[in-house]
């Protein structure tokens, strides 16, 4: 069976060819004319039609300019595969249409081919229906048109379809006989699955780009020279056509007079739309009313309040790319002199610097001096764009390098990673580092750090401090503090000056300067400190939104994420990491993304979604681990470890957790091994391992020591509370609740009030312990911890005070049978499910033989298809 290939964005023009189809083999033969642009996709749509048509005879043909002259050529073409049935037409008609295909002598009669037409596609259509498919129909020679046109009237009753395609069809043509259906230019997110289709991984900026040039023409999403410099997230004004796209609009431009090309080329070349200017330029170059009336009537321009908007964006782009080089010299020196007021001095300087081959220092110095105000006006990108061409045409390489590496950091600054690292690759050739470093201090660093690999950020950035140590120590010296902060990042564990860095954040002469500054948040929360520097972290990130280029709060959204997170700010925090996502992907920063996807799956880990938890810390590893981030691997094996535990699965928490603490093992790293202690502690003992446990409970407790702070203190309570005789357990507990976060909407004191239920609950004071439980379950369902909410709810239920969990039912087992039941069926054995109820194997086999026989069951993997929420009953059968 053939492939039909899928096309994208095109369900309105594939679903108006079928309907064509259908009624052709329902006896109602007709026709469709498909009109539009060069490449817009008619030809596909014709292609596409052919493969879906596989119970029909398909006989094909297109017109050619050379043959448009020739009476009859396409039909030619039509009729050689019917040939051999033009013996059984009437006399007068077989002898017509062998004339019309040369192959008898004389004239042919019209009217008589016209007729052999209608009489031979009848009968190839008696025996199966018939698809005519005449595509480039605007080079049709006339005869051909007028015989097709005139036997399809005749044909309506007929299994005979007709299927034309043709270049803006003009109306006098006679395929506008035809009903029409235009075909559109893709709208956006068709127009990316196309592009994604050619490249598959291409940073947003670029991508923006093409778009914006293709302008929803399938073949120019699929010719245009993408890897071009002019087709990079920097880029400005026009750019290159590939040959293909080049020879699709040859044709359409020669329609056109010479005036009215200029006037495409000057408005190709005038990015802005400034009426005033393409005015005065056009006029300039010999434009006339006239020639403006003819474009605009035409549909090629439009004018809306002051702008020309190009209404065919291509068609413009093609008259700028066939111009000689002395007509694009002529139209910029024109649009050089149109430009209105010392406002636009830059623009002037732009369009005078696009004609220069070679160099010139002067118009250099004129562009880069105006590049700030640029980046005022239009943006970082747009400023990036005028040092590219400033630096192109600067004859000092050390200048040109400096200039390359400040157009780099704008191009940082507006989110366009990929042109960020080719623009300082470029300074790096030409200057020397000092030089280079002192223009886009610590960027080469930041770009691993965002989008490579964090251990070469961190040689990047040591080696940029000590060349710049001389000339700016200031700037040295926060290189070095962005060194620690990827130190932190590879694992290292030095004690960093957290207090008086937060205190810096006011001095700092700009939001990113300040974004220099930060810890990374998992450090803040590990020493306490998430409250305090909440309002920082929120200022730093709105002040990097309002400067104009919020790319630049790329690294910075995750964090203050987190920092939100651990302030019991669930809501906002997702609002925030969602941010970030975007960020992450416009600008093909990995490793952020990466970080998204962690604490994506540590939320969802949080309400029990195993899917979300699986893909997202499937996504994580595989960047973090290409990419060689210890801090991100850390946090998929702790997230993941405590999505198991969340669930029960005490083993595959206790398998994943320790590995943040094997030494040399790829997720061993110690802020977040201190993070994850409680986690680990409550696995350990759940399987039993109460040395290792223990082990891991002086890891916190030591830190405890060290930093005093109250999160730490709470969760060393706790893991001594989890490890403790019964007699001291309690103690313990008060103590880490005294001490811990007295908000609702803290996680840790949660999950606290949860364990100390559960223990109060197993020494039999239920009342006590329903009063907990109660707390906790509220407390996860304020945070939206949907399943530690119904872990609580559970334990609640146990102790039999009346309680009952959301959703429950009349079912015969008792309250610790219902328990039982649950872990049973999501597949633990009898010592786990003890280890979970603090009840012995024994006595969960006990229970376990009640459950099935009150139930009616022969086995316990039968529990896996009952319904413990509404009544106990099999969602399957057995």
């Amino acid at each position: 069976m053939r492939e039909i290939p899928v096309l994208h964005g095109r369900e309105r023009e594939q679903a108006e060819l079928s309907r064509v189809l259908a009624e052709a083999r329902a006896g109602r033969g007709g026709g469709i004319l498909l009109s539009g642009e060069p490449g817009i996709g008619k030809t596909a749509l014709l292609r596409d039609t052919e493969l879906r048509a596989n119970d029909f005879q398909v006989i094909a043909c297109r017109g050619f300019p050379a043959e448009s002259e020739l009476d009859f050529a396409a039909l030619h073409e039509l009729v050689i595969p019917l040939a051999d049935r033009i013996a059984e037409l009437p006399a007068p008609q077989s002898y017509a249409l062998g004339a019309a295909i040369g192959r008898d002598p004389g004239p042919a009669d019209r009217f008589l081919v016209g007729a052999a037409l209608v009489t031979l596609l009848a009968l190839a259509a008696a025996e199966r229906p018939v698809l005519l498919v005449v595509d480039d129909a605007q080079w049709a020679d006339a005869a051909t048109a007028h015989a097709l046109t005139f036997a399809l009237r005749r044909l309506s009753g007929s299994r005979v379809a007709l299927l034309a395609a043709a270049r803006d069809c003009p109306a006098t043509s006679v395929w506008r006989a035809l009903p029409m259906l235009a075909v559109d230019r893709l709208a956006d997110e068709p127009a990316r699955q196309l592009l994604s289709r050619r490249v598959r991984v291409l940073g947003a900026p670029r991508a923006a780009r093409i778009l914006r040039m293709a302008d929803g023409n399938p073949m120019a999403l699929r010719e245009l020279p993408i890897e071009a410099e002019e087709f990079a997230g920097i880029g400005w004004g026009p750019v290159p056509f590939g040959s293909g796209l080049r020879a699709a609009f040859a044709d359409r431009l020669a329609e056109l007079k010479e005036p009215v090309r200029t006037l495409l080329t000057v408005v190709a070349a005038e990015e802005l739309g400034m009426l005033g200017m393409v005015t005065a330029a056009a006029g300039e170059l010999g434009v006339t009313a006239a020639d403006w009336e003819s474009a605009l009537d035409a549909g090629l321009l439009t004018v809306i309040d002051g702008h020309v908007e190009r209404s065919n964006r291509l068609l413009c782009g093609a008259a700028y790319d066939a111009a000689t080089p002395a007509h694009r010299r002529a139209v910029h020196l024109a649009l050089a002199d149109a430009v209105p007021g010392a406002e636009h001095r830059e623009l002037r300087t732009w369009h005078l610097a696009a004609v220069v081959d070679g160099s010139d220092a002067e118009l250099a110095q004129a562009l880069s001096a105006g590049a700030e105000r640029v980046h005022a006006h239009a943006g970082a990108l747009a400023a990036a764009a005028v040092l590219r061409r400033a630096a192109a045409i600067t004859p000092d390489p050390v200048a040109a390098g400096v200039r390359l590496a400040t157009a780099s950091r704008y191009a940082f600054d507006g989110g366009d990673l990929e042109s960020a690292r080719r623009l300082l690759a470029l300074a790096e050739m030409r200057t020397p580092l000092a030089d280079t470093a002192l223009a886009s201090p610590g960027l080469g660093g930041l770009l691993e750090l965002f989008a490579g690999e964090p251990a070469e950020a961190y040689n990047l950035l040591t080696r940029d401090a000590a060349a710049i140590e001389a000339r700016d120590p200031a700037g040295a010296g926060v290189l070095r503090l962005l060194t620690e902060r990827v130190g932190w990042v590879l694992g290292r564990d030095e004690d960093p000056a957290v207090v008086r860095e937060l205190d810096d954040l006011d001095a700092a002469p700009s939001p990113a300067a300040a974004s220099r500054l930060l810890l990374p948040a998992a450090q803040l929360v590990e020493w306490g400190l998430a409250g305090r520097a909440l309002e920082p972290y929120l200022a730093v990130a709105a002040g990097l939104r309002d400067s104009g280029t919020p790319a630049s709060a790329l690294g910075l959204l995750p964090q203050v994420a987190i920092v939100q997170f651990a302030c019991g700010r669930w809501e906002a925090g997702e609002q925030t990491l969602s941010e970030a996502f975007d960020l992450a992907r416009d600008a093909g920063a990995e490793n952020v993304l990466a970080e998204c996807w962690s604490l994506r799956a540590r939320l969802a880990a949080q309400r029990g979604e195993a899917e979300v938890v699986a893909d997202s810390v499937e996504r994580s590893l595989a960047i973090s681990r290409s990419h060689g981030i210890p801090s991100l691997i850390a946090d998929a094996y702790w997230h993941h470890g405590f999505h198991a535990l969340t669930t029960g699965d005490a083993e595959s928490a206790y398998r994943r957790l320790r590995a943040l603490y094997l030494p040399g093992h790829e997720a061993a790293h110690p802020t977040v091994a201190r993070l994850a202690a409680v986690d680990m502690v409550e696995a350990a003992c759940r399987v039993g391992r109460f040395e290792e446990g223990a082990a891991r409970a002086e890891v916190i407790a030591s830190w405890a020591r060290h930093s005093r702070t109250r999160w730490a203190l709470a969760a060393a309570y706790t893991c001594r509370a989890l490890l403790a005789e019964e007699d001291s357990a309690e103690h313990y507990y008060r103590r880490a609740l005294a001490v811990g976060e007295d908000r609702h909407t803290s996680f840790g004191r949660a999950r606290t009030l949860l364990l100390y239920g559960k223990w109060l609950r197993r020494v039999r004071r239920r009342r006590d312990a329903a009063e907990e439980l109660r707390t906790a379950a509220e407390s996860f369902d304020h945070i939206g911890a949907t399943a530690w909410a119904a872990r609580a709810r559970t334990e609640l239920e146990l102790t039999g005070t009346g309680a009952k969990p959301a959703g429950s039912a009349a079912t015969p087992l008792t309250a610790q049978e219902s328990q039982v039941a649950k872990l049973a069926a999501q597949g633990l054995t009898n010592r786990e499910i003890g280890a979970e109820l603090f009840l012995s194997p024994r006595t969960v086999g006990h229970h376990m033989s009640r459950i099935l026989e009150k139930l009616g069951l022969t086995s316990r993997s039968e529990l896996r298809g009952v319904d413990f929420d509404n009544g106990m009953r099999l969602t399957r059968p057995r």
